[in-house]
């Protein structure tokens, strides 16, 4: 084993994304320990409420949950945090609660709930090498009418981050570490089609995500 990688699923995911994205991560070849991190309820009326959609407080603490496993899992080498959805709300939290020597290598937001004014600033202090932010514009019955109507993970009535992307302050330095792709008809050929969900597919974890951990690891190949 050579680090390890956290999955985080978003709503109401019984485990649709952790499944895809662990084939296509062993698929490309890389040697990392895969730690899917189930933090949703799995309870009935969750599913019907979509709680696990504006439970702030529940993602602060099932964040400090995640951030006691990235400390323990630093010791193996190289840290990378791969999250979907909502999964990026609790991983953003997460991220924030490490101390400035506890940094991860990156980390990658999918289709982030996120409101795209989400202060981003001490998650991105704790990535070495920074976070990929993955949006696609068509997405828009999830991340536009969903989260207009019931709310992004933060707790705004707006088209989310994933859709129109993590707006980037000029006054902040940590933004410097910010990445975005952004899906087109080039990535069909993964698998990976747009929308919310595709992005579970196998290819576009083998590529996009492998990718994105390769390029985030120094060339020493710690």
């Amino acid at each position: 084993m050579s680090g390890t990688l956290f999955l985080v699923s978003g709503v109401n995911d019984p485990g649709l994304v952790p499944a895809g994205w662990s084939r296509g991560l062993r698929a490309a070849g890389l040697r990392h320990g895969i730690e899917p991190f189930a933090w949703q309820q799995r309870r009935w009326w969750s599913y019907l409420t979509y709680a696990d959609l504006w439970r702030v407080g529940y993602h602060r603490r099932k964040a400090a949950e995640l951030a006691e496993r990235i400390r323990a899992a630093r010791a193996d080498g190289p840290v990378h945090v791969l999250a979907h959805s909502a999964g990026t709300a609790v991983t953003a939290y997460a991220l924030a609660q490490l101390g400035p020597t506890e940094a991860v290598r990156s980390a990658v937001f999918v289709a982030s709930g996120l409101s795209s004014r989400f202060d981003l600033s001490l998650a991105l202090e704790r990535c070495d090498a920074g976070i990929l932010s993955v949006e696609c514009a068509t997405d828009v019955f999830t991340l536009g009418v969903g989260t207009s109507l019931l709310g992004t993970c933060d707790r705004r009535w707006r088209p989310a981050a994933g859709l129109v992307g993590f707006r980037v302050p000029a006054d902040r330095p940590a933004y410097a570490k910010m990445h975005t792709l952004r899906w087109s008809l080039r990535h069909c050929r993964t698998g990976w089609l747009g929308g919310h969900l595709f992005s579970a597919v196998p290819g576009f974890a083998r590529t996009v995500l492998a990718d994105w951990v390769r390029r985030a690891e120094p060339a020493t190949g710690e």
